[in-house]
């Protein structure tokens, strides 16, 4: 995936639907690259997540994101999805606290109002550990 330091193309859009989204200085996916306004570093697990949510776009984001801004329950089922497959892909990395601290990192920006607070931390971390080890 590209890796671009600036904003994508329908940010205002993002932080209309969403106006907490910015406040984690997240990145995000559109189509086959990954915006980094923020100049995070980009790690291994945050690349994993971010191709699912290029695989689900399946080259068409427009109508992806579209649907993501505007239907929480969709937002709910992409997000669970590429978290979960950000922690299967950790998970036989790291033991232990480290592990566990993964989780809870995942669980919590899941959880927040950078996506509307869709599901309790517990839940999220419930629904992320179920979805990495089936």
């Amino acid at each position: 995936m590209k890796i671009v330091n600036d904003y994508p193309p329908n940010y205002r859009d993002i932080t209309a639907a969403i106006p907490s989204a910015d406040s984690s200085k997240p990145i995000y996916c559109y189509g086959e690259t990954i915006y980094n306004p923020h100049g995070r570093t980009i790690t291994a697990d945050l690349e994993k997540h971010e191709s699912v949510h290029a695989r689900q776009q399946a080259g068409n984001p427009d109508t992806w994101w579209y649907r993501y801004l505007s239907d929480p329950g969709f937002r709910l089922a992409q997000e669970l999805e590429a978290y979960g497959e950000q922690f299967a892909f950790v998970r036989p990395l790291i033991h232990g606290q480290l592990r566990q601290w993964a989780l809870d990192s995942m669980a919590k920006a899941l959880s927040s109002d950078a996506y509307g607070n869709l599901l309790s931390h517990a839940e999220a971390a419930s629904k992320i550990r179920n979805y990495a080890t089936h």
